[in-house]
């Protein structure tokens, strides 16, 4: 079995002898590498022998980046002086799988896929607990490589209790599994109070990367990364969330959010467990109760009420200390100006022989 973009070694080998022998290597009967001992090796980039082993009868050819093409049965010839020796090799070419992926749509869909594969890999659905009638849909494609993309949808089951969904990808050569779970749940939250969002690893999993996203109007934030082999935790929310580093290390990763606030933190929650052949998904969607956002409006109308109380009082005080600065410190201009107001708002009102007339004068 070679891996592929590796290195691969087919062997051969034969009695040593002191005579000088040709070896020739063939697939699929076509000759792809000939060499005598006594001769220097051909330049080749592809493959090459292991020319100081020869004389101690390893004639083992060395497949340099294997490819999907270089798979097949390939043929070792050895002419020596007295006797010719074959020998064959079946070679199969693996792309194994290194990475598998599962989300949901908006429409309510979960997708699962792989990409990279040789051969065409197998893809199944399970839930737990386990239920029936899965209906999904799966589509195999073969890039200029030769390598597979495996991709699945699924439509969800309508279940009044949340369902893992498991996608599971195994290769046919070496029956290698990789599993990607999801699971989706929904929470209220109350201010004033923490706020604990659950997420247990798998059972028995062990060498995992614990990672907490937020995502809020499309827009995705990380929270912090936990390595249960270094017990390292990388924390972008340190105010405001937290582990049980205690408890991480033995699976439980739910996060502590220590918010007065919640309605801020309302969104979607997505932990993920990664670890060997395991990609492990809880997706949580966390709301404010109405009569904990009922109690915030209050209380953010109660804060308006004060502001406004506080500005008129401040205007107040602004007034009186206007007046202070004009009039406090020059009583005797306050007075005068007092006087003055009063003589212009005065009007004496004169006898009626001294008015004066209207028009000529008198007729």
């Amino acid at each position: 079995m070679c891996i592929y973009s590796e290195d691969c070694i087919l062997p051969c080998s034969f009695p040593p002898t002191d005579d000088a022998v040709v070896i020739q290597w063939y697939q699929q009967e076509k000759l792809i590498y000939s060499f005598r001992q006594d001769e220097e090796e051909p330049d080749d980039s592809s493959m090459s022998l292991f020319t100081d082993e020869v004389s101690k009868g390893n004639a083992s050819l060395l497949l340099k980046d294997s490819s999907v093409q270089s798979r097949g049965r390939y043929k070792c010839v050895i002419n020596a002086t007295n006797a010719v020796k074959e020998s064959f090799v079946i070679l199969k070419v693996e792309a194994p799988i290194s990475r598998i992926s599962i989300e949901a749509s908006a429409t309510g869909q979960l997708q699962c896929s792989s990409h990279g594969l040789y051969p065409s890999p197998l893809l199944t659905w399970s839930t737990d607990p386990s239920t029936g009638n899965l209906q999904s849909r799966t589509r195999m494609s073969a890039d200029s490589n030769g390598l597979y993309s495996v991709e699945s949808t699924l439509q969800k089951v309508n279940k009044s209790s949340p369902l893992t969904y498991i996608c599971t990808v195994t290769s046919k050569y070496s029956s290698q599994s990789w599993k990607a779970s999801l699971l989706q749940t929904e929470m209220v939250g109350k201010n004033g109070q923490e706020l604990v969002i659950p997420c247990m690893a798998p059972k028995n999993l062990k060498n995992f990367t614990l990672t907490w996203t937020f995502t809020k109007k499309n827009k995705n934030k990380d929270i912090l990364t936990y390595h249960s082999q270094t017990h390292k935790v990388m924390n972008q929310w340190e105010e405001e969330a937290e582990l049980d580093l205690d408890k991480a290390q033995s699976g439980d990763g739910s996060l502590y959010l220590d918010d007065n606030e919640v309605s801020r933190h309302a969104g979607k929650y997505t932990c993920t467990f990664s670890g060997p052949r395991v990609t492990y998904i809880v997706q949580t969607s966390v709301s404010v109760s109405a009569s904990s956002a009922a109690a915030q409006k209050e209380q953010s109308n109660s804060k308006l009420w004060v502001l406004a109380v506080v500005v008129a009082a401040l205007a107040v005080l602004g007034v009186l200390y206007y007046l202070y600065r004009k009039y406090g410190g020059n009583p005797k201009a306050s007075e005068e100006d007092t006087e003055m107001q009063a003589v212009k708002g005065k009007t004496e009102e004169l006898p009626a022989e001294i008015r004066p007339l209207n028009g000529k004068g008198d007729s």
